[in-house]
């Protein structure tokens, strides 16, 4: 007689660990990721201030126990994956009781009574843990400060100028996990209507070459795209790109950076072909550094800027200077990406195949890089002397407009098609890497919370339903909020049925968590 019970005491221990294992992955796995880059950081600061072995611990204890609140990352990414596994398995059961074995059709709708529910619950757990990581976070005074210098421009306080707004009550923490959620998700969604069309063709026998090649044509359109909306930014909008980005761009670039201050002041009329505004000692200086002509930097004078400038040092030929930036940064490339995918390979390097393979592999990353870099420098001198001129007249088109955003524009808009130097597979990552990232310089980081409390206004005199619904929302954020849970949920129950569909190495790892 107790035997059966011992059974199904066990079976449902094995049950409830089955389900609580998601839960404890998505952990483990968001509370090291959020915890390591921070504490590499503080590693690297004590040292330059001094302090002891003993200080050291107790900040590295500090961070390690501060990851550990309840309105923390972890515990924000526990929830949403506990309330979108353990949940659905609770409701189906009941779905599943109140349905009964009536007909074959009961397991069909079954099926999609699944599906609706894993989507309700994902939905729901995400919009509860999206509150739940905002309900402590602050905007910090120098958080806001940045943005409104980056929205108005220089911020004069003391003189209580239109142009230096009081500091307002922001939101927008969380955007960039937004943007990722709502990337992803909209990836998906064109996955699932690509499938679709193909499945379709293929039924008619009108599958074509051209359609075969689409998916990986697509990827590199997107992070062309993406990559022309990063690059734009950094030229005139660096402060909409995180520091270490912009940074990394720079150090890629390798341009003196008062020519980029000439570029940008021409966007804002400031530094204007043919009249003397007093912009003249910018470039002056960098033609005395590198030995040319002083009257070259001189805007009332000279007009446009030779290459030979943009060039720095690589002679006047356009050819040439594309060339050598190619193979410099697919030198310093090398010594990046060969060793990484060598080390990637480890335990398999003493096959000469595989070692072969991550040299090849290597080089090919190295190149990409390389041609994105040479591409851009090419086309800004194709667009403001060598082409450009010459299909348009200088009237219509004056060099004035070429360098205030046209040749610029122009190397954004090609730069980023080398990616088709890369494998398929390599650029669906990158796509999906650069394009939350374009899209964060598009949205605002930051937001005034007031907005959302407009719209509410706007609501209430709109629809009484509506004005139900959005009354039980927070009185800030739930614009965000709603995308947020919407994405995550799409994202969720197409990890849970079709986990294929979620591309990259994050559908592998999100797939293995919830699976």
């Amino acid at each position: 007689m107790a035997a059966p019970g011992y059974l199904s005491s066990s079976y449902n221990r094995r049950l409830r660990f089955r389900l609580l294992k998601p839960v404890l992955r998505a952990y483990a796995l968001s509370y090291l990721s959020y915890v390591t880059p921070k504490i590499f950081a503080r590693a690297k600061q004590p040292s330059q201030r001094g302090w002891t072995i003993r200080q050291k611990i107790e900040e590295i204890l500090r961070i390690l126990l501060k990851s550990l609140r309840v309105d923390s990352f972890p515990t924000f990414c526990a929830i949403v994956v506990g309330g979108s596994t353990v949940s659905p398995v609770l409701l189906q059961r009941i779905c599943v009781l109140a349905l009964g074995d009536q007909s074959k059709s009961a397991s069909h709708i079954t099926r999609r009574m699944r599906s609706f529910i894993q989507f309700s619950t994902a939905l729901l757990a995400a919009y509860l843990g999206f509150g739940l990581l905002n309900k402590n976070r602050t905007i910090s005074r120098a958080e806001a400060e940045a943005h409104l210098t980056a929205k108005y421009g220089t911020l004069d306080r003391e003189s209580g100028s239109a142009a230096a707004p009081p500091l307002p009550d922001l939101a927008g923490r969380t955007m960039d996990l937004t943007i990722f959620s709502a990337v992803r998700a909209a990836d998906v969604l064109a996955c699932m209507a690509w499938n679709h069309w193909a499945r379709r063709r293929k039924a008619q026998n009108r599958w074509t070459r051209v359609e075969e090649l689409f998916p990986g044509l697509a990827d590199a359109g997107v992070f062309a795209m993406s990559a022309a909306v990063v690059m734009w930014a950094w030229f005139y909008l660096p402060k909409r790109l995180p520091r270490t980005y912009e940074k990394w761009i720079g150090e890629v670039a390798k341009v003196d950076m008062r020519l980029i201050e000439a570029l940008r002041r021409a966007r804002r009329g400031i530094f204007i072909y043919g009249r003397d505004t007093g912009q003249a000692p910018l470039l002056m200086s960098m033609c005395r550094d590198f030995g040319w002509p002083e009257q070259w930097g001189d805007p009332a004078k000279t007009a446009p800027i030779p290459c030979e400038m943009v060039h720095m040092g690589c002679g006047p030929n356009c050819e040439i200077h594309a060339l050598t930036r190619f193979f410099k940064t697919f030198k310093v490339a090398c010594t990046t990406y060969v060793p990484l995918q060598i080390v990637f390979r480890l335990q398999k390097i003493k096959d000469p195949a595989v070692l072969r393979r991550a040299v090849l592999e290597g080089a090919r990353s190295s190149a990409f890089l390389a041609a994105f870099v040479g591409i851009f420098y090419y086309a800004v001198c194709l667009a403001r002397t060598r082409l450009g001129p010459k299909m348009f007249d200088e009237k219509t088109v004056t060099p004035q407009m070429w360098d205030s955003g046209l040749c610029v524009g122009a190397g954004c808009l090609l730069c980023g098609w080398s990616v088709l130097v890369e494998q398929p597979r390599k650029r669906q990552e990158l796509a999906l890497f650069v394009a939350p990232r374009a899209a964060a310089t598009v949205l605002p980081r930051l937001y005034d919370k007031k907005f959302s409390e407009g719209n509410r206004m706007f609501i209430h005199r709109s629809s009484q339903m509506l004005t139900i619904f959005f009354s039980l929302l927070p009185q800030f954020q739930y614009r965000e909020r709603i995308a947020f849970a919407i994405s995550a949920a799409i994202l969720i129950t197409t990890l849970r049925d079709r986990p294929r569909l979620v591309r990259g190495v994050f559908g592998k790892i999100a797939a293995r968590v919830l699976n």
